[in-house]
């Protein structure tokens, strides 16, 4: 079983992001990291991305994809966080993807 610091685990978490959360969260400037309900729909492709929605009154939001699944994910920091994290979260998930 995954172990999360920061992640509120109320929700399912698609397992593929399991690791890729675990190493943000380590990141100082995030504070919580909350993901939102699952959506599930049949789909053969299997290819992972993580996009960003925008800008939210405590931090950011994101949106995680596996193939046609997907799961919103906010992630709560200082106003004055928001850009360097945003750069910081999609840079990691390239690497964390490659």
């Amino acid at each position: 079983m995954v172990t999360f610091k920061k992640v509120k685990t109320e929700h399912h978490i698609l397992k593929e992001y399991h690791k890729y959360l675990q190493q943000i969260e380590k990141d100082p400037r995030i504070q919580r990291i909350i993901p939102g309900r699952v959506h599930r729909k049949q789909k053969k492709t299997s290819v992972m991305r993580l996009s960003y929605s925008y800008e939210t009154s405590s931090g950011l939001k994101f949106k995680m994809n596996k193939g046609s699944t997907s799961q919103e994910l906010f992630v709560i920091c200082s106003p004055e966080e928001t850009l360097s994290l945003k750069e910081y979260m999609l840079h990691t998930f390239e690497k964390y993807i490659a």
